[in-house]
């Protein structure tokens, strides 16, 4: 199956604004707080790669907090990143990053990011523009379910992860793996409507399993009531190397 059976990009303006009062992905979200009170209490101004960015919803949420924070959200989705630019123009120098990852050079987070300066730029969660354990801490909610598989894409969130992993994921894992495609192919859809797209849901061993192997130690999981209709999700923070 193809990496391409979630194009978002065909997702419409009142689509993507959607996103901004959906109480499963806004700001307020209860997955996002709990990440939040975990770092305020782990980190002193962290820097933190968010990995399926989005229209940023959570650099509102970190923001919001009072937390002090150097910010970089990616996406693969570039009418995504074009909409948080709009939303958060202080994100100024987004431009210029994309002009150096459009000539090869890999991105140095700490070296670019300032306070108050976020940036969106558009990657792919399999080949991140970052050197090995560059970013403190490295989030990544709701896009691991949307892939075919997960065990490449958290290899690349491990490698550009120097401290602690957040994993927030939209389905359970569960006693076996399920991958799924849900939807309608793209000439059956209406302008605005998700087309053909993964929902998986991943098996907890190996998952488990794939987080230590990468040398990672899980040091919270925890189920998430958010209600309606995935009542739940699973959040995963690992540490490297700790118990």
């Amino acid at each position: 199956m193809s990496l391409e059976l979630c194009p978002w990009e065909f997702l419409s303006e009142d689509r993507l604004r959607a996103f901004l009062t959906d109480p499963l992905n806004y700001q307020n979200a209860p997955d996002r707080k709990i990440v939040i009170d975990y770092l305020s209490k782990n980190f002193v101004k962290p820097s933190f790669l968010d990995v399926g960015c989005g229209t940023g919803h959570h650099y509102l949420a970190l923001k919001q907090s009072g937390m002090e924070f150097d910010y970089c959200g990616v996406d693969k989705t570039e009418k995504m990143v074009e909409f948080a630019r709009r939303r958060f123009p202080e994100g100024r120098w987004a431009q210029v990053l994309d002009g150096i990852l459009g000539n090869g050079k890999k991105l140095h987070g700490p070296l670019w990011i300032k306070k108050g300066n976020p940036a969106f730029i558009h990657g792919d969660i399999h080949d991140l523009p970052f050197d090995d354990r560059e970013w403190p801490i490295v989030y990544c909610r709701h896009v691991l379910v949307h892939l075919p598989g997960y065990k490449e894409a958290l290899a690349e969130l491990a490698r550009v992860c120097s401290d602690c992993l957040t994993i927030c994921l939209l389905k359970p894992l569960a006693d076996k793996q399920q991958i799924k495609v849900e939807g309608k192919p793209p000439d059956q859809t209406k302008p605005g409507e998700f087309s053909e797209h993964y929902l998986n849901t991943y098996a907890r061993e190996p998952f488990m399993g794939a987080i230590k192997n990468l040398g990672f130690d899980v040091v919270m999981d925890e189920m998430v009531e958010v209600g309606g209709y995935f009542g739940r999700y699973e959040l995963i923070i690992a540490r490297r190397g700790r118990a």
